[in-house]
Parts: structure tokens; sequence; C-alpha cells
């Protein structure tokens, strides 16, 4: 199962149970990069449009460039009302985009599975001079719930990495160039009930789904430690969106 399929069976759980990105990361991307509402934006890598959908009433065009046609087609539900946002099967290497056509590359959560070198060529290409790239994604900050949780992400509990494997570690900066970027974080806290607490970790990349026969397993582990850290049916979910914003240095 490569990258691109691998995310077919998680879809429906990702376009329903993920979050979205903290409005404050948004607004410092607007600010620092100057996007207006005649800019052009190209999401990459942009699955069910949560990263898009935060941009599609503030700029002129949004690409959202997406290879696996299920994630496609939820971001195309809940997007397609809005004239700026346009649908693109492509890769990060190979987005089908003109030539020096954007004004910002947005990333959410999904960098690690691209090839570095070309994809930053990729970007170099598209991106207009002065053009800027912002990568964002979710990090826990709960530790104690993160080691609770860190036993299950295991084979034994159906968690499946065969079969396919991230690209060759490059740091962030490697897209920069050397250049000056902006680091920033901002914490967010959720309650959330078990089916959207559950969801949420069905739908990342290696989580068991329904007909593996270790899924029960899973969801048992998971429930007692829904159980360990709820209130009242509401678990209290701690993580802040990362963002670097820069522009890309050159190959």
């Amino acid at each position: 199962m490569d990258t691109v399929t691998r995310f077919t069976s998680k879809a429906e759980k990702y376009a329903k149970y993920r979050w979205g990105y903290a409005a404050e990361a948004i607004q410092t991307i607007l600010s620092v990069a100057h996007i207006s509402a005649a800019s052009v934006v190209a999401d990459i890598g942009s699955g069910t449009g949560i990263l898009t959908g935060q941009f599609v009433d503030k700029v002129q065009r949004v690409y959202a460039v997406e290879p696996n046609p299920e994630m496609r087609r939820y971001a195309e539900k809940a997007l397609a009302r809005y004239p700026s946002f346009c649908s693109i099967d492509g890769l990060s290497d190979a987005t089908t985009l003109p030539d020096r056509s954007v004004d910002l590359i947005t990333v959410g959560q999904a960098l690690h599975w691209f090839v570095p070198e070309t994809t930053k060529r990729e970007f170099l290409r598209i991106l207009k001079p002065g053009g800027w790239l912002a990568v964002l994604w979710k990090e826990g900050t709960d530790q104690t719930m993160e080691e609770a949780m860190r036993p299950l992400f295991t084979e034994q509990y159906g968690w499946n990495t065969s079969g396919t494997k991230q690209q060759p570690d490059k740091p962030t900066e490697f897209y920069y160039g050397g250049q000056d970027y902006l680091r920033m974080s901002y914490p967010q806290i959720i309650q959330e009930p078990w089916e959207a607490f559950f969801g949420a970790l069905c739908s990342r990349a290696f989580a068991p789904d329904e007909d593996n026969p270790l899924y029960a397993d899973f969801e048992k582990a998971v429930q007692s430690v829904f159980s360990r850290f709820s209130t009242g049916g509401l678990i209290t979910v701690k993580n802040a969106t990362e963002l670097c914003l820069g522009q890309i240095g050159g190959v």
C-alpha cells in the first residue's frame, strides 16, 4: 500500500473528526506573507480540505492538490460552493500547476510524505518570485496522555506500518534553504466525546480499520485511556498548531 492509497479507507473519518488549525496561525500567515483577496494559494497534500477551507473565503484562488480520489471527493463536497476553490489531482512534486503561478504554498500535516528534493524543485517552479511556504502540523502537548497512548500505536493493536514508508527525513528548514523563517506554536484545547476522540485516532495513516482482526482490541485499549482521562463523557485534548513560515531558498 503506497502513500496515496493508504488514506482511501481513512477519508470519511479524516473529514469528520480531524481538527482544524488554529485561527491565529492562519492570521499570522495572512499578515506576514501579505496574502490578500487577490492572492493565489496552493495547498499541497490537501486531503479532505481541512487547511484549504481556512483560505477559500480569503483569497482569489486556492488550488487543493491531492492525489487520493476519496480524500479529494470529501474536499470537493465541502468546498465546491466557493468560487476560489479548485481541486487538482496531483502530487507534491508533480502539481500540474503553471510556472510562477502562486503566491503561497501551504502544507498541512503532509510534508513527511513528500520526496524532499523533487518537491522543493516543484515548489520553486510554481511559486512567484518572493512567494512563501507555510508548513503546519499538530502536536500533542499533554505528555501524560501521550505516554498513555504510545503503547497502543503498535502491531499488537493492529497499527500497520508495513508496505509503505514515509520519505527520508529532511528537516523542515531544508525547504527554506538557510533563509530566515518564522516558527511559532499556537496552543489549542478541545473537549471531545468518545466518538470524536476515537474517530480522529482511526483517521491516522497506520491505524487499524474496522475489518482488521485487531480493531476490537485497539478500540478496547483506547476506551481504557478515554475512561482514565475523561470527565462527564468528555476528554480534554491539548495540542498545538505548529507553523513554519518563510520564503524558499534555492535548490
